[in-house]
């Protein structure tokens, strides 16, 4: 749980700082740490999706995690690589039955926001002119939803089996798995967003 591993993660950071200091090597595991942040950052970015969502998660570890990790990940909630548009008006014929030059009075082909799973484009209503933003998800997002999971949840079990007493992240893909699949479901944000709008509306 959450909880437990916040102990856990109290007590190996405890252990850490103890054995670098007792050692000397505490800035050569600094530095270590340094450059396998920025690897792992050039691999979130590189996959995009669900590990983006995983480096974001990490990155709010600082209870578990090394600093250079938390600081370093940190990037992914401000930096997301944006779709094009051939992918953008593909998807929205897909889901809707026309481009969306068919659809809306006017649509910014640039994004005002990309993040790990959609990004979001400015456009107008037709006839009344009324502005909206658009959310549109990532191509192939969805299809590659359940290998990318399998495949991360693959490599966390293979490090606990591997490292019992320095590795224990397993809940982070037990949190995560039950709920992406339904981020990705934006019918059910909709829904969501009209039951705001019913209570604060």
């Amino acid at each position: 749980t959450r909880e437990e591993a916040a102990a856990y993660g109290e007590a190996l950071a405890t252990r850490r700082l103890d054995a670098g200091q007792r050692s000397g090597r505490a800035a050569a595991w600094d530095e270590v740490h340094e450059r396998n942040a920025a690897r792992l950052l050039a691999l979130c970015v590189a996959n995009g999706g669900v590990y983006v969502k995983l480096g974001q998660h990490a990155a709010q570890l600082d209870y578990i995690l090394p600093p250079q990790y938390t600081r370093t990940l940190h990037q992914l909630f401000e930096h997301n690589r944006a779709s094009s548009y051939e992918d953008v008006s593909r998807v929205i014929e897909e889901e809707l039955g026309a481009p969306p030059e068919a659809l809306f009075g006017s649509f910014e082909r640039a994004p005002i926001a990309s993040a790990s799973l959609a990004q979001v484009h400015r456009a107008t209503e037709h006839g009344t002119g009324a502005p909206l933003a658009v959310k549109v998800q990532h191509a192939g997002l969805r299809e590659e939803c359940a290998s990318d999971l399998q495949a991360v949840g693959l490599a966390v079990a293979a490090a606990e089996w591997l490292y019992p007493d320095d590795f224990r992240l397993g809940w982070v893909m037990g949190e995560m798995a039950p709920h992406l699949p339904r981020e990705l479901d934006f019918t059910h944000e909709a829904a969501n967003l009209r039951r705001c709008a019913a209570l604060f509306g």
